[in-house]
């Protein structure tokens, strides 16, 4: 009876691990490691998709700004849609959980009316990702069908694609146009704010050999770069 109940839960937990990919970053600044960002891809059992990022800082960096903050999405398996996100913050002193729900055409948040979106939405978070399922889109002006959600703003994307030969990656440069909506967090963590809210150049890097995020940079101003750079363990 106890192997018969093995032999079912096995397969199960193939199921739940199908798909799954774990991809680790190490973030310096002035060339000094400063913090860490784990991202768990994987699909769920209701072959829905989970994406995971994990920020966290790292050596003194931590005892000066202490921050474990977690982002979840949720989407279509194929990564087409965004039906949901919510981060968990721990950084500093600032404690918050914020979640967003898109159903019917709404986005939904917390403490603020509902916002229709004439097209799906994704994060930024998840369209670096998507663009690793994607590499056809990796192409300077690429339209896309969907508008990036933003703690109640709606964004057009438009990137700009550099092939580095050297390094055989996709260097994608972004830029985030704002068309809808009105801020209904504040504060916000410092990870969505250079990310989403900086002004600065941004890049994302991706592999042609695996099509996986391979370094990027987030200008932070006053010519200091946030750099990312992947590892493997």
């Amino acid at each position: 009876m106890k192997i018969a109940k093995i032999m079912l839960v096995l397969p199960l937990i193939a199921i739940s691990l199908r798909g799954a990919d774990t991809l680790y970053y190490d973030i310096s600044l002035l060339g000094i490691k400063v913090a860490g960002v784990e991202i768990i891809d994987s699909l769920r059992k209701d072959a829905s998709r989970e994406i995971m990022y994990r920020a966290f800082t790292v050596g003194a960096f931590d005892k000066i700004y202490d921050t474990d903050n977690r982002y979840y999405f949720y989407s279509d398996s194929a990564l087409t849609r965004l039906d949901s996100l919510k981060k968990v913050i721990h950084e500093h002193d600032l404690d918050q959980i914020y979640s967003e729900h898109v159903r019917n055409g709404m986005i939904h948040y917390p403490d603020a009316s509902p916002m229709p979106s004439i097209l799906p939405v994704q994060h930024v978070l998840s369209f670096l990702i998507y663009l690793q399922y994607y590499p056809e889109k990796r192409i300077s002006d690429a339209p896309f069908n969907f508008l990036l959600s933003d703690e109640g703003e709606l964004y057009h994307p438009e990137i700009r694609v550099v092939y580095n030969a050297a390094r055989d990656q996709d260097e994608v440069y972004f830029t985030l146009y704002k068309v809808a909506g009105v801020e209904v967090l504040e504060p916000t963590d410092v990870f969505n704010w250079m990310i989403c809210a900086g002004k600065g150049e941004r890049m994302m890097a991706y592999s042609r050999k695996d099509n996986k995020i391979s370094e990027g940079f987030f200008s932070l101003g006053w010519g200091l770069n946030l750099r990312a750079k992947r590892v493997h363990k």
